[in-house]
């Protein structure tokens, strides 16, 4: 799952999140960011260190979900085209959290489509960078709301600095263990975080701070 390679960077992934969506310095941050650099030390797998390596490039990767899915919008029409899909006809995608996708709609080729997807052929991608672009952007938008909120209540209560940087890492690798659901109905495609219920869950909702 996403969460597996993203847990041990938290802190790291934390500070790119707010740092790709530009959020302005809020006074009194400083305690928060402290924590962050004094953040315990783990060893990793190789496949952490290539995820680290790959988060000093995220400013120059477009996070916005909404990218994304208008790219697999038309990249997915272009695909059900080859099968003499309508681009009108209502589907579903889902992440299954291994790098694959289930796809669903009222179509008896729909299968066809998700075979294609899952598949190793060039022709798809771009439609599966989209596809994993708009479920990375929503996990990091979620990370960089929860990160707000945090950085807020410590400037209102400096005392209580280090419990919301624990809630704030925790939230972090529970945004990134999330699943992403996509769906395209007349011919647009919107997406949605997805958490251990299987509720849609937006990037700011439920963001709680513990009291």
């Amino acid at each position: 799952m996403i969460g597996d390679t993203y847990a041990p960077y938290a802190p790291n992934i934390i500070q790119k999140a707010a740092h790709a969506y530009n959020s302005p310095p809020v006074q009194g941050a400083g305690a928060v960011e402290k924590k962050e650099e004094a953040a315990v030390t783990v060893e990793v797998s190789e496949a952490g260190k290539q995820m680290s390596s790959l988060l000093e490039n995220i400013p120059n990767f477009s996070l916005d979900p909404a990218f994304h899915l208008k790219n697999a919008e038309s990249q997915l029409k272009d695909l059900m085209s080859k099968f003499g899909i309508s681009a009108e006809t209502e589907v579903s995608i889902k992440s299954k959290g291994d790098g694959t996708y289930t796809v669903s709609g009222d179509h008896p080729l729909m299968g066809e489509v998700e075979k294609m997807i899952n598949s190793d052929d060039p022709a798809v991608r771009d439609l599966r960078n989209s596809l994993a672009g708009a479920h990375t952007g929503s996990v990091l938008q979620r990370i960089a709301a929860a990160q707000e909120v945090a950085v807020n209540a410590a400037d209102a209560n400096p005392a209580k600095a280090d419990m919301y940087y624990s809630w704030l890492v925790n939230t972090a690798k529970s945004a990134s263990n999330m699943g992403f659901s996509m769906s395209m109905s007349n011919g647009e495609m919107t997406g949605t975080l997805i958490d251990r219920e299987g509720n849609a869950v937006a990037a700011n909702e439920g963001l709680t701070l513990p009291a």
